[in-house]
């Protein structure tokens, strides 16, 4: 028979341990989804002494179970009190009933395609009779599932928005209500990465998406933001040299090439040991799909582990129904990904590649040229499409006036929640270090001051001109 017994136990054992676990269970899942009869019993007993306002615990449970006769169904005292004993922690609890649910769920579904198998080979029975009964059945089965019942009546929903406006005015420092940016006119647009939030940062190839997701992962973690960092294209120990290059003064190409000097040795040794106490996690599996990529980010946010989550790039993440086209595997990917970053409750940035089309005009790419998928446009709450018009031998920024030499322009051009518009940073020469550029100073949305003939270079970044 299809069912986890260890995962029955697990929340069981929470809900016996913590009220808000009780909570989480009671809200989604019933007593029928335990297949093991002792357990419904413990469940059902949690939830009448729940209902009533009554403490939760080994002691109540065991009392409730003999006032209602059903003690020993429930396995007596001893395992009662085993189920208390045998979980530390609700931190995974949410997953678990998620999983309850699926063996529940699959039980049923045997049966209801049982039943229906008997029906559909019984000739006296009509076939449309049969074709009706199995879809009614398996509609039922999706409609039952308290985990998607989403339906939130207005008083919850506006105790929830004031309660959201409560915490973004406790949390707010100069506007700032997310993670930061490293960008100030960036963070001003967005006030910050937003909990729940799917930012896509999109350009063409070389353009700086990794360098660009890099420094965000940076900045969120010198503000002490955990970030895991999957990159499905470069090694863990590529991506760590690329962030010690962003903070040391060694040359990129004598590094690469060996050549560095003794003291450029030391401020490498020096600068590694300083990035190795930022809360950073990198995986660099490769071909990982986005299924795998889920669990392992909701595991990590289960254990306080993930604050900011960034995936280098889409169109390398796989998925595990084959037979399709790119584009549905891609549209999967960013239905799944906008899934995820909701249920973590953390921005989630994803970098994706522009079609070819976007190679055919120098100036800023457009939302018409991501690649593969308008699903991606869809999902997102915000599109960054990345420029570098130096690149395209374009010399003078026409909307500032500005020199193009290490100039970036990063336009919002998709922003559910506020507005759109150009955020100009700077790069040196390697890509390597990225910042404010002071060439271009924006002091009201939507008006760019500009100081004509100025070449733009990379502001304060790290507390000290960059180098």
């Amino acid at each position: 028979m299809i069912y986890a017994e260890e995962i029955e136990r697990a929340v069981l054992g929470a809900c016996l341990l913590e009220r808000t676990a009780q909570s989480t269970a009671l809200k989604s899942l019933r007593a029928e989804m335990f297949y093991i009869t002792a357990h419904r019993a413990v469940f059902e007993a949690i939830s009448a002494l729940y209902a009533r306002g009554a403490a939760v615990d080994m002691l109540t449970v065991c009392e409730e179970l003999r006032a209602s006769g059903r003690l020993d169904e429930a396995g007596g005292p001893f395992a009662v009190a085993k189920l208390a004993g045998e979980v530390a922690t609700s931190a995974h609890l949410e997953y678990h009933c998620t999983i309850l649910f699926q063996y529940f769920l699959r039980r049923r579904l045997v049966e209801v395609l049982t039943r229906e198998l008997a029906a559909a080979n019984d000739m006296t029975c009509d076939v449309y009779d049969v074709l009706i009964g199995t879809q009614r059945e398996l509609g039922a089965l999706l409609d039952d599932s308290p985990l998607e019942n989403h339906l939130h009546p207005m008083p919850e929903v506006m105790e929830d928005t004031v309660a959201l406006v409560d915490r973004r005015q406790k949390l707010s420092v100069n506007g700032l209500t997310g993670v930061p940016t490293g960008l100030q006119r960036l963070s001003e647009m967005t006030g910050g990465w937003q909990p729940g939030n799917l930012i896509f940062t999109a350009a063409r190839p070389a353009d700086g998406k990794t360098a660009l997701d890099l420094f965000f992962a940076r900045q969120a973690a010198m503000a002490g933001v955990p970030v895991v960092f999957f990159t499905l294209e470069m090694t863990a120990s590529e991506l760590g040299e690329r962030m010690v290059l962003a903070e040391s003064r060694a040359d990129p190409l004598r590094i690469r090439q060996g050549k560095l000097t003794a003291e450029e040795v030391e401020d490498v040794h020096r600068t590694a040991e300083r990035m190795s106490a930022l809360p950073v996690h990198v995986d660099d599996t490769p071909y990982i799909n986005v299924d795998q990529l889920c669990v392992i980010a909701k595991s990590l946010r289960a254990k306080g582990e993930l604050g900011l989550l960034i995936v280098d790039y889409l169109q390398l993440l796989a998925t595990v129904n084959p037979g399709r086209t790119r584009e549905q595997e891609v549209a999967e990917c960013s239905r799944k990904l906008k899934g995820l970053a909701r249920s973590l409750g953390c921005p989630v940035i994803v970098s994706s590649q522009l079609n070819r089309q976007a190679e055919d005009r120098a100036g800023s790419p457009e939302l018409r040229h991501l690649r593969e998928s308008g699903a991606i446009e869809q999902d997102a709450d915000l599109v960054i499409l990345l420029h570098r018009p130096e690149r395209y031998h374009i010399r003078v920024d026409p909307d500032t006036g500005c020199s193009t030499k290490g100039m970036g322009i990063a336009t919002l051009a998709k922003h559910r929640n506020g507005a759109t518009g150009k955020v100009y940073y700077g790069y040196n020469p390697s890509m390597t270090k990225i910042g404010e550029f002071e060439g271009v100073h924006v002091a009201v949305p939507g008006k760019t001051y500009k100081e004509k003939g100025n070449e733009g270079k990379i502001g304060d970044i790290f507390g000290g001109a960059a180098r």
